[in-house]
């Protein structure tokens, strides 16, 4: 497991909520036939098939925490924004729903998903930010 110091993740934070840049997605591995997964208390992953990732050669993955994501739905496109890396999002996952709109059901679980990295992004906020304030008024400028 690879960790992160709170630094890199606020910086992760503000590119997940700002959006990638076009260099960003260039080159950034692809994830077909995914979807998010999370379970109470737990942080939201991407499972699908990953192409062109620098360091994973299997077929499937489960991603590192996912700090945001857009979908279109239309296009069957989009990106996602983990802790380590973008990545660009192809078709999503065909799952079976006991619902009569499963296309419906699908828009609901990503919406439910963002709700719930919201959440989870302004916890960590609060969690990393203020020792991260507290670090940086103490940090002399200039030579020492």
């Amino acid at each position: 497991m690879r960790y992160i110091n709170g630094e890199d993740l606020l910086a992760a934070l503000n590119e997940a909520e700002a959006g990638p840049e076009p260099d960003d997605l260039q080159g950034a591995p692809m994830i077909d036939n995914w979807f998010l997964i999370w379970r109470d208390g737990d942080v939201v992953r991407a499972d699908g098939d990953v192409h062109g990732h620098p360091t994973i050669d299997a077929p499937w993955v489960t991603t590192s925490p996912v700090l945001g994501y857009d979908y279109d739905f239309d296009r069957e496109e989009g990106w996602l924004r983990t802790i380590s890396r973008w990545y660009r999002l192809g078709q999503l996952r065909e799952v079976p729903v006991n619902s009569t709109s499963p296309e419906q059901a699908r828009h609901a679980a990503l919406f439910a998903a963002k709700r719930h990295l919201a959440r989870q992004r302004s916890d960590w906020r609060d969690q990393y930010g203020p020792a991260l304030d507290a670090k940086n008024q103490a940090r002399p400028y200039g030579p020492s």
